[in-house]
C-alpha cells in the first residue's frame, strides 16, 4: 500500500518535474520575414529543439533528451551515466531519490544512431516517472497513447508502440531484452519476433530491420522481479 510519506515524496517529485518542463520550454517568437527575391534562396534552417537544452545541461551535463508520450504524465528530461546504477537512486539534480530519473542505458548512442535505445525509470504509485507503462496491458490504453515523442539535442524524434510485455528477471532469463542495443539484421529480427510473441499489444506492426527501436523498461509488481516493458518504432 502506498504510504503517506511515499505518496507526499511521490508528489513533491511529480511537482519538481512539472517545475523543470516549464523552465525547459523553449520561448519562441516569430522572426520577422523578409521578402524572397530571385536572386535567393531561402536557406534550409538548421534544428531548434523545442526544449532549452542548453538550460537543462548547465543543471545537469549528463542531460541528453526529453521524453514524452500525449496526454500522459511522461514528461521527463532523460539524462546517462556512465553506468546503469546511479541514475536508479538519484534524480536529475543527482541528489539521492527513491524515484530515481529516466535514464538512457549507458551502452546506447545518445545521438538516435543506435538500432535500438534502451530507457529505465521507476513505476512509481502516484503514477509518475514510468508509472503508466503498465497500463499498456489494456488494448484501449494502446490505442489512445500510440506514440512516443523523443526529443534530443541532435534532433527530434516520434516513435509508434508495437509491443509490451511483462517479464520477470530473474525467473525467465531466456530473454534478456536489455541487451539487444547494437544488433544485426539476424539479431533485430530476433529480438522484434520475441517482443511480438510476448506483447500484450495487437499492433499489427512488424518493424523490419533498419527501422530503428526505442525500448522502455520500468518495474511490474506481479512477480517479484517483474519489469514491463514498452517497445516502439521509429516513424518520423
Amino acid at each position: 500500500a502506498l504510504t503517506v510519506h511515499q505518496y507526499l515524496e511521490d508528489k513533491r517529485i511529480q511537482e519538481e518535474y512539472e517545475r523543470l518542463a516549464e523552465e525547459a520550454a523553449r520561448q519562441t517568437t516569430e522572426a520577422p520575414t523578409e521578402p524572397e527575391t530571385e536572386e535567393t534562396e531561402p536557406l534550409e534552417e538548421a534544428y531548434v529543439s523545442p526544449i532549452d537544452f542548453e538550460a537543462l545541461t548547465a543543471e545537469n551535463p549528463d542531460t541528453i533528451g526529453w521524453i514524452r508520450i500525449p496526454d500522459t504524465n511522461v514528461d521527463y528530461p532523460i539524462v546517462q551515466g556512465t553506468d546503469n546504477d546511479f541514475y536508479l537512486d538519484h534524480d536529475f539534480y543527482g541528489k539521492e531519490s527513491a524515484a530515481g530519473s529516466i535514464y538512457l542505458d549507458f551502452e546506447s548512442e545518445a545521438d538516435l544512431q543506435g538500432r535500438n535505445q534502451i530507457l529505465y525509470g521507476h513505476n512509481m504509485k502516484t503514477g509518475a516517472i514510468f508509472g503508466c507503462l503498465t497500463e499498456y496491458k489494456k488494448a484501449s490504453y494502446y490505442q489512445e497513447h500510440p506514440f512516443i515523442e523523443f526529443d534530443t539535442v541532435y534532433g527530434d524524434a516520434k516513435y509508434e508502440v508495437f509491443g509490451a510485455f511483462a517479464i520477470d528477471v530473474v525467473s525467465d532469463t531466456s530473454f534478456v531484452y536489455n541487451q539487444y542495443i547494437d544488433m544485426d539484421a539476424q539479431t533485430y529480427d530476433a529480438y522484434v519476433e520475441e517482443v511480438l510473441s510476448r506483447s500484450d499489444v495487437d499492433s499489427g506492426i512488424r518493424p523490419a530491420y533498419g527501422e530503428q527501436l526505442l525500448t522502455l523498461s520500468t518495474c511490474e509488481y506481479s512477480s517479484a522481479n517483474g519489469r514491463y516493458v514498452v517497445v516502439a518504432r521509429r516513424v518520423s
